[in-house]
């Protein structure tokens, strides 16, 4: 399974919104259903086959056994986590933020795809934003625990990424299966929206899988 990880040339005047990022990738992607959601930072996560057409469900993960649908996560600092298994055609796009995350939303989906069948399952954990740049305060300290906390200076730092792949070994990914892009979405300007750099005007990143999406321009994954 291939996907990709967009850099910010392609949503560039876009409001960011699932509506607009679906009207886009119907123009770039005909060939392809695309699934977009309403994320809401939970742990809910839904199946495209279960999804209407032109329906943009409130969750935060979606998993297709359709190798021909493409799944779409939308960020500007959280994760986008896309998975995959070697012997199936069962795949995932998941939003995770520090809520997401407490609420362990890739363990779920890893679960949930073993349930479908999916063996041998391979985790990518794309841009986000990193410690350097993630100053939380003590309830989101207290949410995830202090293993991925820096301390520097009086400040608490998170780790996201580090979250991320501490609960995908949790759900028994193997290591080696656990793909990371280390890359802080605040830090690189010029290819990612950032949230906590930019505030309320920040674009939003999209993470791809499934389709024709690893024909677009990014980080490619699979």
């Amino acid at each position: 399974m291939k996907g990709v990880y967009c850099t910010r040339d392609l949503t560039a005047g876009l409001d960011g919104s699932p509506d607009s990022v679906v009207a886009m990738l119907g123009d770039l992607l005909p060939e392809s259903p695309v699934y977009c959601l309403n994320q809401v930072h939970s742990d809910g996560i839904v199946l495209a086959r279960d999804i209407a057409s032109g329906d943009i469900p409130e969750a935060d993960g979606i998993i297709s056994l359709d190798p021909g649908d493409v799944l779409c996560v939308r960020t500007a600092d959280c994760v986008p986590v896309l998975l995959w298994g070697d012997n199936s055609s069962v795949f995932a796009a998941v939003h995770a933020g520090w809520r997401g995350l407490e609420k362990g939303i890739v363990i779920k989906a890893v679960h949930c795809m073993q349930t479908l069948g999916a063996s041998g399952i391979h985790v990518s954990i794309g841009p986000c934003i990193g410690p350097c740049c993630y100053e939380v305060g003590p309830d989101v300290a207290a949410a995830l625990g202090t293993e991925h906390l820096l301390h520097e200076n009086d400040s608490l730092y998170l780790d996201l990424a580090g979250v991320t792949l501490s609960q995908a070994l949790s759900a028994g990914v193997e290591r080696s299966r656990i793909h990371s892009v280390d890359i802080c979405t605040s830090c690189h300007q010029d290819e990612f929206f950032s949230y906590r750099r930019d505030g309320a005007a920040a674009g939003r990143n999209i993470s791809l899988i499934g389709g024709e999406s690893w024909s677009l321009p990014g980080l490619q994954v699979g």
